[in-house]
Parts: structure tokens; C-alpha cells; sequence
């Protein structure tokens, strides 16, 4: 009976050893799934994609296996570090003056407009402040206005072109509250450091502190277009191929209309 036994556990040991190998449970397709799941693509964006892009990265590396790092701010503060060395595979810019910039850098591989927004002005949701147009920003009660940094970050750009076309710059100027990217210039607005604020729309969609009061036309502004660039980092990595295809895809796509963006670009 002993050795009965003794044959019958060899022969479980030899089927169970013999199984796995089947499934490819090999020491080869196990160091594949590890090579993907270490893969790591670094993505540079403007920091009004916060919200969408940190949705689409998630639902990205649970179905790939490929993370997905990111790094947000200014659309120039980026693409200034990308100059000196930050080694991004993707950048994700609120104007497309600064991918043409690293264009002319010889930084950019490939590149495509992917999104579209708008500026609105916003004002602290318990506000009394009567706000209905631009002109409205030199009433009396109105000491600090929040922009994106007029001189470099996108949604500053757009603000100060705007009020310029209006002819409100020089009286308005000198209430102006500088942020470094637009979120902090919402922050501003949320925390009562500004009693307005002149941001994209898909930010004062997010936040529950500010209510938009008014917006301010693309004719004013010109088109407000997202870039979404391929750099020379991201070259030869699959893993970037692969992500930057995927911000143009159905399902990010309806993420970006969720969070309140304009998709210019989609795969079908």
C-alpha cells in the first residue's frame, strides 16, 4: 500500500510540475509581464488637465499594465524644464506656442492639437460682487484679480489678450494677482486672496468655492488649443507610443468631454 501511495504522489508531483508550463507560466513569459508592468511613461502637462488626465492614466495602467507618472504646471514652466534636461516622454501644453517652442528645440517627434477649453471669470461662491462681463472687474469692490501668470502661463496669456482687446488692461493691471499656473490662480479665488478670478471653464467646473459668473468669448481670446507632443524622450518607447495613442482614443475622449474639454482629436 506504502508504495502505491509513494507512486501515486510522484506521478501528482510530475502532473502539477507540468501544468503551469502549459498555461506559459514559463520563467520567460513571467519576466515579460514584469518587464510591462515596470514599463513607465512620464507625462509633462498643463495643470488645468489635473482632474481628466489623472482619471485617464488610472483606468490606462489598470488595463495595460503600463504606468503612467505625471507632472504638472505651466505650460512654459514644463516645457523650460523640458529644455534643460527633464526627460518626459509626453507633454501636454495649453497653447501651443510652447510645443512649437520645443519644436524649434528639436525636442518634438510628433505632435497634434487634442483639446479645446475656454476662459470664464469666477467669483467666490458666497460672493455679493455684481460680476456679469469684463468691465465688471474695475468695480470698487473688486481689489485682487486672479490670473495665470500674464507673461508666461497660457491662461494669463489669454486673459491679458482679452482685456487688452477690451481695452481694459491698464486699469485692470494693477489689481491683478500673478499665480504661477491657473490652478493656484483658482486657489486665489477659493480662499478669498482674490475676489475674481480669470480661469479656464473645466477649473471652475471642479471646484465648489468660486461660481462662474461670466465668459469671456473665443474672439477675444483666439482658439484656446491643448498640444498634445510626442518628445524626442518618448522616441523609442512602446509604452509612450502607446499612451500618447490612447489620449486620443473613445474612452479618454469621454473622460476630457466629462471634465467639461473640447476633443479636437479622436481615433475611431
Amino acid at each position: 500500500m506504502r508504495k502505491r501511495i509513494g507512486k501515486l504522489g510522484f506521478a501528482m508531483l510530475i502532473l502539477w510540475a507540468w501544468v503551469p508550463a502549459s498555461r506559459g507560466d514559463d520563467p520567460a513569459s513571467r519576466a515579460g509581464a514584469a518587464a510591462k508592468a515596470n514599463q513607465t511613461v512620464l507625462v509633462f502637462a498643463a495643470a488645468s488637465t489635473t482632474n481628466a488626465l489623472n482619471e485617464i492614466k488610472a483606468q490606462f495602467t489598470e488595463d495595460s499594465g503600463i504606468a503612467v507618472q505625471t507632472s504638472y504646471a505651466a505650460s512654459s514652466t514644463l516645457a523650460q524644464q523640458i529644455v534643460h534636461g527633464a526627460e518626459a516622454d509626453l507633454f501636454i501644453s495649453a497653447d501651443a506656442k510652447w510645443a512649437d517652442y520645443l519644436a524649434k528645440k528639436d525636442q518634438v517627434v510628433r505632435q497634434q492639437d487634442l483639446l479645446g477649453n475656454r476662459l470664464v471669470i469666477v467669483v467666490p461662491v458666497d460672493s455679493k460682487i455684481d460680476v456679469k462681463k469684463p468691465a465688471d472687474l474695475l468695480a470698487a469692490g473688486i481689489e485682487h484679480v486672479a490670473l495665470g501668470e500674464p507673461q508666461s502661463a497660457p491662461a494669463g496669456i489669454y486673459a491679458k489678450q482679452a482685456l487688452t482687446k477690451l481695452g481694459l488692461w491698464d486699469q485692470i493691471k494693477t489689481k491683478v494677482v500673478s499665480a504661477e499656473d491657473v490652478r493656484h490662480a483658482l486657489t486665489y479665488v477659493e480662499t478669498g486672496a482674490a475676489e475674481a478670478g480669470i480661469v479656464y471653464a473645466t477649473d471652475a467646473a471642479i471646484s465648489k468655492k468660486v461660481k462662474m459668473v461670466a465668459e469671456i468669448p473665443e474672439t477675444l481670446t483666439g482658439p484656446v488649443r491643448y498640444r498634445l507632443v510626442l518628445l524626442k524622450h518618448g522616441a523609442d518607447s512602446a509604452a509612450a507610443q502607446s499612451f500618447y495613442r490612447h489620449l486620443s482614443s473613445p474612452a479618454a475622449t469621454k473622460v476630457f468631454r466629462k471634465h467639461g474639454f473640447t476633443v479636437l482629436s479622436e481615433i475611431k
